[in-house]
């Protein structure tokens, strides 16, 4: 069936959307073919039907009514306003239009959208290729066809792939993500070895590009990198292999032994300047674990005050830091936006930290004798700054410096003689002295005795020494004894104590941990703890002066049970409890694997540390688990995939891994 073509000239004001027009995603962005119209022109006509205005038709209406509907090529219409708007077409331009019947209306639209078969996305890769091998420079062809140079970089990236390869894009036999993994390699015969040469189950994006980097550094997620600097190692020859289709352009360095080279280099000038503190020795190492620094022990140093720009920094941080706990409790309280300035507030928080702590150890000073013993390693830190670990005493010289620090302390005792009431050991009589007095002015006063107080305090010490020694012969009594001395403190009421003769501290530590940790109630050992707590607690009698005389009576396995508990419950291993050695040595004792008891959550771990971290702990739980392009995943969306990625790896960060004692 032949049909007859109506063409019109027709004013870009007049045209406007049709009801008939099929494709219903003609709001979309048409800034590209705004482009393309604005460099090539408009190279096909639209589609129109005369629409019906109040007094009839648009050519019976006055001349300021007649419209004509848009039946096909409304993108068009919209990229031709753009263009007119921003003053690249005239206000009276006109378009060239054809004419059909609103009968036929729905027809041509329905035959132009189905009729169209798209350009394959392989045909538009050689077609740049093609213009930029004529001659254009990529951001003229970029501004040509309304897309960001990045994209025509993408697309001549994907030209350059083999042709083989191409070949099967053409024919659906690999995906694009597939494809854009290949591009991490320019040889073709590395990328035709990368998909033909493996089973089809490594053929995924994430396992291609693991094969195509295995071996080389990624920048983003190493220190040496961030140290030695991407500029330089490059300078220096090395080889910087860049994914240009992840959203961070992630950069793989291909020469790790240059890079090594290069961070000892640099490492240099650091070493020379500690190397003036006369220590015995100083080691540039460039990654340093827990495990290798359990060969030496560290030696003890003193604190020299803060200067007055240390103090007036130190407030500044403290300042700053109580500022973003503030405004991270508020953000808790948004229901949208709030990742984004969550990790901005956990970064500098992290920075604020590096810093009390650099400044924190610069107040640590050694001694000579133990300089002439001890040692320094320099190092690189995970976040790529020097890191220097100062007063490293070898396994060969600590036997030398414990002899040291005898003498030390013998010329110590001879110069503050106890015996003339001097020094330290004088001091701390005079505190005691002090204490005891301080106590006694709070009791009753007691029956004056017939004895001087001197003599008195006399007798009462060897009555004291002769009860330690019989009591340490009698089990039952003893164990009944310190276990009510612990419970008395720890399963008691905390306003109501009981006088006790045995001189037992028991602090319980619940409170310190659940302020240091707000989730520590949902913790699996809390709930086993409070179990057992609660189930002494329904066994003790009401009256808690009774306690004594009921525990005398119970079996010693039941008195031993209860002592153990007491005494877990008031061990406090948090850092500002200064007995971390302590709790290593008790960890190692029970054989303690945080891995039962914990794993990492998003209120409890994840929210709280940066991006690279995340990536970090994914890449170290396991192969694969950092693969999929984690690295450019916004911050939220990179926790909820590590939850469901750890969840089950047993993973734990350093603090919770088990330690030497």
């Amino acid at each position: 069936m032949e049909h007859t073509k109506e063409l019109l000239s027709v004013p870009l004001s007049a045209l406007v959307a049709s009801p008939f027009n099929v494709r219903r995603h003609a709001s979309g962005q048409v800034e590209e073919l705004a482009a393309l119209i604005d460099s090539q022109g408009l190279l096909h006509n639209l589609v129109v039907t005369e629409q019906v205005g109040r007094h009839g038709k648009g050519k019976a209406s006055s001349a300021g009514r007649v419209r004509f509907a848009v039946a096909a090529g409304e993108r068009r219409r919209r990229a031709l306003l753009l263009l007119q708007s921003r003053g690249r077409l005239s206000k009276d331009y006109e378009v060239l239009c054809e004419l059909v019947t609103p009968e036929r209306a729905l027809e041509v639209s329905i035959a132009e959208n189905s009729g169209r078969e798209p350009l394959h996305p392989a045909d538009e890769f050689d077609a740049f290729k093609t213009m930029i091998d004529e001659g254009k420079g990529i951001e003229d062809v970029a501004a040509r066809f309304g897309v960001s140079p990045l994209t025509v970089q993408r697309r001549l990236k994907l030209a350059a792939l083999s042709p083989k390869l191409l070949a099967l894009y053409r024919q659906d036999g690999i995906n694009l993500d597939q494809l854009m993994a290949l591009t991490l390699a320019d040889a073709h015969e590395v990328q035709e070895a990368a998909w033909f040469g493996v089973p089809h189950w490594e053929q995924s994006a994430a396992a291609i590009r693991r094969r195509l980097t295995a071996g080389e550094v990624e920048a983003a997620s190493s220190g040496l990198a961030r140290f030695v600097g991407i500029e330089a190692y490059e300078a220096a020859g090395g080889i910087v292999k860049r994914d240009l289709f992840d959203s961070e352009q992630s950069r793989f360095l291909g020469d790790p032994a240059l890079l090594q080279r290069l961070a000892v280099e640099k490492l240099e000038s650091t070493v020379a300047t500690v190397r003036e503190e006369g220590w015995a020795w100083i080691e540039a190492r460039l990654e340093v674990d827990s495990q290798a620094l359990r060969q030496f022990t560290p030696a003890e140093y003193d604190l020299r005050k803060p200067t007055g720009e240390e103090r007036k920094e130190l407030a500044e941080l403290a300042r700053r830091g109580r500022e973003l706990e503030q405004q991270s409790d508020a953000l808790h309280d948004q229901h949208e936006g709030w990742p984004a300035e969550a990790e901005a507030i956990d970064l500098e928080e992290q920075d604020i930290a590096v810093r009390q702590r650099a400044i924190q150890h610069g107040l640590r000073v050694w001694a000579a004798d133990v300089k002439d013993l001890a040692g320094v390693i320099v190092t690189v830190s995970r976040e790529g700054d020097v890191e220097i670990i100062r007063g490293l005493v070898r396994e060969a010289d600590r036997k030398s410096l414990d002899a040291a620090r005898r003498k030390s302390e013998k010329q110590k005792r001879v110069i503050g003689d106890p015996m003339s009431g001097g020094g330290a050991a004088g001091a701390m009589n005079e505190a005691e002295d002090d204490s005891v007095a301080d106590e006694s002015a709070t009791r009753t006063e007691p029956k004056r005795s017939e004895f001087s107080d001197a003599l008195s305090r006399r007798l009462a010490a060897h009555r004291t020494l002769a009860l330690q020694a019989v009591l340490s012969k009698n089990l039952p009594v003893a164990l009944a004894a310190l276990s009510n001395a612990l419970a008395q403190r720890v399963l008691g009421d905390e306003y109501r104590r009981v006088g006790q003769s045995m001189q037992i501290t028991a602090q319980p530590a619940a409170h310190a941990l659940t302020s240091a940790a707000d989730d520590a109630k949902a913790a699996p050992a809390w709930l086993a703890i409070e179990t057992a707590r609660d189930a002494w607690a329904e066994r003790l009698p009401e009256d808690r002066s009774a306690w004594f005389g009921w525990l005398l009576a119970q079996p010693q396995a039941d008195l031993l049970e209860l002592m153990a508990l007491c005494s877990a419950l008031t061990v406090n291993a948090l850092p500002s409890a200064g007995s971390a050695f302590d709790a290593n040595s008790l960890a190692c004792a029970v054989g303690l694997d945080m891995a039962d008891w914990w794993e990492p959550t998003k209120e409890g771990f994840l929210n709280h540390v940066s991006k690279a971290q995340i990536v970090q702990a994914l890449k170290e739980a396991g192969p694969g688990l950092a693969a999929d392009r984690v690295e450019s995943m916004k911050k939220d969306v990179l926790v909820n995939t590590a939850l469901t990625r750890l969840k089950g790896t047993r993973w734990l960060p350093l603090p919770l891994r088990p330690s030497s004692p």
